[in-house]
């Protein structure tokens, strides 16, 4: 396979800029290029009613529960098959391998949850995934070689959670940077992500589940870490804390990613525990408000202008970020996901079905459905990326194509 030549200044503002995608419509992250799980493509088809989606491709992926990344041509997940993790990179446009690297990695099982549970992060020209058991790599975009590795157990004493590492790491400038466990001055660290080299070190607090999302205060730049019982947020620069809010939850289950919004946080958790909304400064932080309405086991919420659309457990609900107040709710998907794109929310539930619902703030309204593909516990959030949806089971990824070319 011949590579992709970048010329040095491109490269060079590839290398400043962290985790940009170089197409707009591109989806190089976890939760996308702005972490908040919100495409930019806002005409997308949608009316299936008038016309069915159509299958773009269909691959075999393994076990897991990896969603994509999609960056220049590629998309990038992560499964496990015979207690080998797979990394995949498939071509974007027919679906067909590009390459594969493989690790030894054990599948079960870290209380019935087989496989990978984080995503692929694509940053320039490489690559870079975390398994359940800790194996950092650092891949190349083309060829899948492998740049540099780490195990967060075995090199940083870590310490993984009940379910595995589930979190996808941060990319950000020339740092990469996840929690370890490592309950002695080492819980969350950032590596220099073209060599691997740790460059610091903090913290004290057991793992969650949650990824990791960058915010600012002032011009400084900080990451916000969600771990098995606090919130803190951190300077980008050392990793010492800037604030912290303790938030304790049934097995340190914090699973969805905190959602930043201006100089606040909202935070939410399942089993019962609830959510908040957290105003945060330096030396500072404290909650506005909170409440059991919206409780997002393993999935976050997405926040279009002052309301939030998620999952309390097992209902769809829009919540006033404001004041915490519910304004609608539907009992029609069960436990399910979601992502947004301009005034639509696509939400998969765990049966496969997928839909169109009006992401309006005064009435619950779905606009279309497709059933795709079958299972149970199909908890991985769909993406929408250059006019494809991909939605993932416990084996099988499929992408539909909802490009607007596809109705001429």
């Amino acid at each position: 396979m011949k590579g992709r030549k970048i010329p040095a200044p491109i490269l060079a503002t590839l290398l400043l800029l962290g985790p940009l995608s170089a197409r707009a419509a591109d989806w190089p992250n976890f939760r996308g290029p702005n972490f908040d799980g919100i495409s930019s493509e806002e005409d997308f088809h949608w009316q299936w009613n008038v016309r069915k989606p159509t299958v773009r491709w269909k691959t075999d992926v393994g076990i897991g529960f990896s969603s994509v990344a999609v960056s220049l041509g590629k998309v990038f997940t992560m499964g496990n098959l015979k207690d080998t993790d797979y990394v995949m990179a498939f071509n974007e446009a027919d679906g067909k391998l590009a390459w594969r690297y493989t690790y030894p990695c054990i599948a079960g099982d870290l209380s019935t949850r087989p496989g990978p549970r984080a995503t692929p992060t694509v940053v320039g020209d490489q690559v870079y995934t975390l398994s359940k058991l800790g194996h950092l790599l650092c891949l190349n975009f083309d060829t899948g070689q492998l740049h540099w590795s780490k195990n967060l157990v075995s090199d940083f004493g870590g310490n993984y959670p009940a379910w595995g590492y589930s979190g996808s790491p941060l990319v950000y400038g020339n740092l990469i940077i996840t929690e370890t466990g490592h309950e002695k001055g080492r819980s969350v660290i950032a590596l220099n992500r073209l060599t691997g080299k740790l460059v610091w070190a903090n913290g004290t607090d057991r793992p969650g589940y949650a990824s990791p999302v960058p915010f600012k205060i002032g011009q400084l730049d900080g990451v916000a870490v969600f771990s098995g019982q606090a919130i803190t947020g951190r300077w980008l620069s050392n990793g010492r804390p800037i604030w912290r809010q303790n938030w304790k939850t049934t097995d340190d289950v914090n699973a969805a990613s905190p959602i930043i919004w201006e100089n606040k946080v909202f935070v939410s958790s399942g089993y019962n525990s609830g959510c908040a909304l957290i105003r945060f400064g330096n030396n500072y932080s404290r909650a506005i408000w909170s409440n059991r309405y919206m409780r997002n086991k393993h999935t976050s919420c997405v926040r279009i202008g002052s309301h939030l659309y998620g999952f309390d457990e097992k209902e769809l609900r829009c919540m006033d970020i404001v004041t915490g107040a519910i304004n609608w709710r539907s009992k029609n998907y069960g436990a399910g996901s979601l992502t947004a794109a301009g005034d639509k929310l696509i939400v998969l539930a765990e049966t496969g079905l997928l839909a169109v619902v009006e992401a309006s703030p005064w009435q619950f309204k779905e606009l279309a459905r497709v059933q795709t593909l079958a299972g149970k516990e199909i908890w991985t959030p769909p993406v929408l990326a250059n006019g494809t949806i991909y939605v993932r089971n416990n084996g099988s990824l499929l992408a539909i194509d909802v490009g607007t070319e596809a109705l001429k």
